[in-house]
């Protein structure tokens, strides 16, 4: 019996002992658990304040972009900048031995780049001289530069543009990363008195360390290609653009302002050098900018306003002045300004070109130079063995000339059965059979005025029979007198389709399309002949809702409807381009939202026109413009966007 008790007692030892050995292990388990999940606790936080840091090094990169794209829409060439010293500061762009090419119609490279606009002292780097030339030290310290001098603008510009490999970007020992960035410098090409600095960005990898870990971020740009616009900023690019914002000088005397209503849709840049006056919600889908010029104070030819400008615009019946205001109201009066585009109150006086000269030069040297009245021109698209061919006929007297040209812009004459190469007679500048065909530059000039200009025997018809404006043409017909347009003038190839709804501009997708129109009046006015305005029952005038695909402009009259306060309304003006007028034109009467008489407005603004495409020697204001834009013209308003494109980690 004392052997069974010594083993119970044997028993419970071990068993003590079990499960002491069971709590110990328990416990070493569950600390080493503690330990590990401290452990994770620490590696994940060094990994998110790598990502943050990685995160910093990109959000310096798009700081440089956005402020390159702050800078550059706050350029402003000296007005005194010759073509000359232009021309100079383009070809500094380039390498070493690069020479300028002709100016002409087709846009010409005039250097390849390689990547970059290096030099050997990037704080006085002769290749940024257009930078530091447009952007002045004033507008860097503005934007927060804590040095602006010339070094430092120097700098700036050799670091952005430095290529793939480019500059680096290091942050504090507080926040480590790491960036290398550069624009890729592509070409420079003209094009005109238009200049382009093609660029590319690269993708993007960022590097952010913390402690034992490592984050790479990497993000791409929302576009492929981008470039620089330097011109002298064609009238073309305006949807709508007066000198003086009044139907003639009598109103303007009695001060009967023209309104902005609720009927208005302009959905590309309008301007005035005077001021605006709105009632209820017009819309605005460009920039809106206006001088503030006195009523009174513009004389004609002037260069500047004869009195200080009053920055501002009237709302309802009262003047109301403005400074920086993005989106005024006042009295119900609540005008819809384009998002990223504030209006200018105080923009720059432009001046009205004060003659046709440079377009008779254009058309007398490779053109189409007329004297006297053209009692009739037209333009339309025909066909020639199957290819596509631009016609121009025009009546003097009683005579008819017909030419037209392919897309090699070669001329060939029509001699009464077939068509015949055309050169220019030197001693007369006429255009006759024979010999090599000459090279058409597209511009139309005539010393008198046009008193029918139309579309042509088929103008009534849709694209492509009843096109006026072959697809790859431009053409630009002005004349020091009157314009009278007596029938549809239309593209071929479109770059809109449809027209402005109530708030909705039309569709612009095309925006690759070639084929181009302007009709400049130096001395007189570009009329749209209502039939209301016929002496008789009929004569050669529009009909109902009639389309007009053109940039119109008439720098000492106004573009205007001929009878617009005559007889029952005849619909629509489809305008596809925009208008340009020393005086605002009337093109209809209304009673309330109600048409009296004449035509209402739906003008559909031609996108291409902002990036500077423009009839061939259209007429060009004085100072030279930059801005910077994306492929196929689109307006960077809020500067290169970023996409996130992958994520690496590293321990």
């Amino acid at each position: 019996m004392r052997l069974v008790h010594r083993t119970q007692g044997a028993t419970l030892i071990v068993s003590l002992l079990f499960v002491m050995l069971l709590l110990a292990i328990i416990m070493a388990v569950t600390a080493q658990i503690t330990l590990s999940t401290r452990r994770s606790s620490a590696d994940q936080e060094q990994i998110l304040r790598a990502r943050y840091s990685a995160e910093s090094g990109l959000s310096v990169v798009q700081a440089r972009l956005r402020t390159m794209s702050a800078l550059i829409g706050q350029a402003s060439v000296p007005a005194n900048t010759t073509d000359t010293q232009m021309a100079n500061l383009i070809l500094n762009l380039c390498p070493a031995g690069a020479s300028m090419p002709a100016p002409g119609s087709l846009e010409t490279e005039v250097c390849a780049l390689g990547g970059n606009l290096n030099s050997a002292d990037a704080s006085a780097n002769p290749r940024v001289n257009l930078f530091r030339t447009a952007v002045s030290g004033t507008t860097f310290h503005d934007a927060g530069f804590p040095t602006s001098d010339a070094g430092s603008q120097s700098r700036f510009w050799s670091e952005l543009f430095s290529g793939q490999g480019g500059a680096t970007y290091s942050g504090s020992a507080e926040n480590p990363y790491q960036v290398q960035f550069g624009l890729n410098a592509q070409r420079v090409t003209r094009e005109g008195s238009r200049y382009r600095l093609y660029f590319t960005v690269p993708p993007l990898t960022a590097t952010g360390e913390a402690g034992g870990a490592t984050q790479r971020l990497g993000a791409r740009p929302t576009g492929d290609q981008y470039h620089l616009l330097v011109s002298r900023g064609s009238f073309a690019r305006y949807a709508l653009f007066t000198n003086h914002h009044y139907m003639s000088a009598a109103d303007e005397a009695s001060t009967r302002n023209i309104s902005f209503t609720s009927r208005t849709l302009l959905s590309g840049p309008v301007h005035t050098n005077q001021t605006f006056t709105f009632t209820g919600t017009p819309y605005f889908g460009g920039q809106v900018t206006s001088a503030g010029c006195p009523a009174g104070y513009i004389a004609q030819g002037a260069t500047s306003c004869g009195a200080a400008a009053k920055p501002g615009a009237t709302f309802g019946s009262t003047f109301r002045t403005l400074t920086d205001e993005a989106a005024p109201s006042f009295d119900g009066v609540t005008p819809h300004f384009a998002a990223g585009t504030p209006p200018v109150w105080n923009a720059d006086f432009i001046p009205m070109p004060a003659n046709s000269n440079d377009q008779q030069g254009a058309a007398q040297s490779g053109g189409l130079a007329l004297t006297g009245t053209v009692d009739a021109l037209s333009l339309s698209r025909i066909q020639v063995d199957g290819a596509e061919r631009q016609q121009i006929e025009w009546t003097q007297g009683a005579v008819t000339t017909r030419l037209s040209y392919g897309e090699d812009r070669r001329l060939y004459l029509w001699n009464g059965s077939d068509w015949t190469p055309a050169v220019k007679d030197p001693a007369t500048g006429a255009y006759v059979a024979g010999g090599m065909p000459a090279e058409f530059n597209g511009v139309i000039h005539v010393e008198g005025q046009i008193a029918n200009l139309n579309g042509g025997p088929n103008a009534e018809q849709p694209a492509p029979t009843g096109a006026s404006v072959a697809s790859f043409a431009g053409i630009t017909v002005a004349a020091s007198g009157d314009i009278a347009i007596t029938s549809n003038l239309t593209y071929t190839d479109p770059p809109c389709t449809g027209d402005n709804a109530p708030g909705t501009p039309a569709p612009c997708d095309n925006l690759n399309a070639r084929n181009i129109l302007g009709v400049y009046s130096s001395a007189g006015n570009v009329e749209l002949v209502s039939p209301r305005s016929c002496p008789t029952s009929t004569c050669t005038s529009l009909g109902n809702d009639p389309r007009i695909h053109a940039v119109l402009m008439a720098s000492e009259g106004s573009v205007r409807v001929r009878g617009y306060d005559q007889g029952a309304p005849l619909g629509s003006v489809h305008l596809l381009g925009g208008i340009i007028e020393n005086y605002y034109g009337g093109f209809g009467t209304f009673g309330g939202d109600r048409a009296v008489s004449g035509y209402d407005r739906n003008f559909v603004y031609d996108q291409r026109t902002y990036d500077g495409y423009a009839p061939p020697s259209f007429p060009t204001a004085v100072g030279w413009k930059v801005s910077l834009a994306a492929q196929g013209g689109v307006n960077l308003t809020d500067g290169i966007r970023w996409q996130g494109e992958s994520v690496s980690v590293r321990q």
